[in-house]
């Protein structure tokens, strides 16, 4: 390619990801009394969902569909076509049906919201043009605001963007009004290294205290505590008091660190000048996922001191735990 094409090429696409940013932003206009009621009646009760769009909108409806139905909703895509060649029957009174169409005037969703009604369906429009055809038809309008597409050629790129963000939107409000949590949703994920780890509790990942990991005084001599971090290599050691309270932790690397700034004398100093005093902890019951969130934010940390309620060591979680656990599945 020549420069003047490569440069126009990073342009074009540049600015099409600036006008996607916008648009998904827009977005927070949408978040209205209809968005509500629609959260409401999908989160606060057992109905079915069912969600259709045609083209490019029925891509972004099989994946709303899904992700209402990882949330614990009886939510399916639905099939406008079939539906209107002898598949309403499927539909129930009070079940929610959520068309998709960012002209608003796809008539085969106009048509079916039409007949669903009268079945004592509510229905959802996510639109970008409204009023319209379909938002008229309809019990409440899901408004997606697109200003225009993000290419000359009018390809589906701003308008699909912003109707997924906003569906993630719409998925985000229910999860939290069905009070959906980490571990429901593990429930359902069983599946995969992901389902792995958000069914995995630090507990069972840990190296317990007693089995392995070197528990040390402040006062104990680096060199001693070099050899106890030897004997249970788990790449750290507990810094305890005398009741086994958890006062600090010191890792491989903090003593790598100062032997290389202070030379051998720094053998000869106590512990505690070199642990990391108040370090991150975590409980027996945590998630895995959680777990490696406080691992990962605000700075990696490869060790995670495990405690109870009373600040009692438990054990010791190493990032590797978490790793391995899609290694363990897999020779499972």
């Amino acid at each position: 390619m020549t420069p003047p094409l490569i440069s126009a090429i990073l342009d074009a696409a540049a600015e099409l990801l600036r006008i996607e940013a916008k648009a998904v932003t827009q977005q927070i206009e949408s978040l209205d009394a209809d968005f509500l009621s629609v959260v409401e009646h999908i989160g606060g009760g057992e109905a079915n969902t069912l969600v259709a769009g045609i083209g490019k909108s029925g891509l972004v409806a099989r994946l709303l569909a899904s992700k209402l139905a990882s949330v614990g909703c009886r939510s399916w895509y639905y099939s406008a076509l079939d539906a209107l060649h002898g598949e309403l029957g499927s539909l129930r009174a009070g079940d929610l049906l959520i068309l998709l169409s960012n002209s608003g005037q796809t008539q085969e969703l106009v048509d079916l919201a039409k007949a669903a009604r009268p079945r004592g369906v509510k229905v959802a429009a996510m639109v970008s043009r409204s009023p319209s055809a379909l938002s008229r038809a309809s019990d409440w309008t899901l408004k997606v605001h697109v200003e225009r597409e993000a290419t000359e050629t009018k390809l589906p790129t701003a308008s699909t963007t912003a109707m997924l963000a906003f569906s993630d939107a719409l998925v985000v409000g229910v999860a939290r009004r069905r009070g959906f949590t980490i571990e429901d949703y593990g429930r359902n994920h069983p599946g995969g290294t992901l389902g792995v780890v958000l069914a995995s509790t630090v507990g069972s990942l840990m190296t317990p205290v007693g089995q392995g990991v070197a528990q040390v005084r402040p006062d104990t001599p680096i060199l001693q505590t070099l050899l106890e971090m030897t004997r249970c290599p788990v790449g750290a050691a507990l810094v305890v008091d005398g009741g086994s309270k958890l006062l600090g932790v010191i890792t491989d690397g903090d003593i790598r660190r100062a032997l290389a700034k202070s030379g051998k004398e720094m053998l000869d100093r106590d512990t505690g000048a070199l642990m990391t005093s108040r370090p991150r902890t975590c409980r027996p019951e945590t998630t895995a996922l959680e777990a490696l969130e406080l691992m990962e934010t605000p700075s990696q940390i490869y060790v995670l001191p495990v405690v109870d309620a009373g600040g009692i060591v438990q054990g010791l979680l190493r990032m590797h735990d978490i790793a391995g656990i899609e290694v363990e599945k897999s020779l499972g």
